[in-house]
């Protein structure tokens, strides 16, 4: 019979053999440092949109050439979605995730609502990240290097929350009790990976001009 959490209980009495994300520690860990690189590469972004605001000429430390830059992508209106550069949102959205990551590694036992919340929110940060991917790669037709960083790190972040929500029963016992919901939950890395390999991917056949040059 498989052993099935509830968000009240703690993960670390489970098998912790069976996925990472049960265990407080590494998981812990996992999102302090996810979130401060996201955290980092926004604020970066946001250092350099209002560098470029009050400077339009100037050259950004992330313009490194024609298929790879900020400021290109600062320029269209799809940078700032709600009136204000997307980057502020990725500012204060990774503070969230730091913070609880710091409470689980010190074994702080959160409430459901809290880590389901965490879910919703990240599962709005990697819908907003898929749509800037198509707007920067397809549309825009320059990638923006910090901004790819933020998509390296929400993504398996989103994915780790998830199975973690997953194998302890916060959405309910039925998903939990699903054979293949708890297989796809404890393969969250791989999956993460191949995630950030297909988007890989898309970016090398879209620039394929420019990194066919570096072959």
């Amino acid at each position: 019979m498989n052993t099935i959490l509830t968000q009240s209980d703690d993960p670390e009495s489970a098998d912790t053999t069976s996925s990472w994300v049960l265990r407080s520690v590494p998981f812990g860990i996992f999102l302090i440092i996810a979130s401060a690189i996201g955290f980092l590469a926004s604020f970066s972004l946001a250092a350099e949109k209002y560098e470029k605001l009050a400077n339009p000429d100037v050259v950004l430390s992330c313009d490194l050439n024609p298929f790879f830059s900020c400021g290109s992508v600062m320029e269209h209106a799809e940078a700032e979605l709600l009136g204000f550069p997307n980057q502020l949102m990725g500012v204060a959205a990774f503070i969230i995730p730091l913070l609880l990551g710091v409470l689980i590694l010190s074994g702080t036992r959160l409430p459901r609502w809290v880590m389901v919340g965490l879910n919703i929110g990240l599962a709005c940060g990697v819908a907003l990240v898929m749509f800037l991917f198509y707007v920067s790669i397809y549309k825009i037709g320059v990638g923006c290097p910090w901004c790819i960083i933020v998509w390296t790190v929400t993504i398996p972040m989103f994915m780790a929350v998830t199975a973690r929500n997953l194998l302890t029963g916060a959405f309910g016992r039925r998903a939990a009790e699903n054979a293949v919901l708890r297989v796809l939950a404890k393969e969250n890395i791989a999956l993460s990976v191949l995630w950030m390999l297909i988007i890989f991917a898309c970016i090398v056949v879209q620039f394929w001009a420019f990194f066919s040059n570096l072959l």
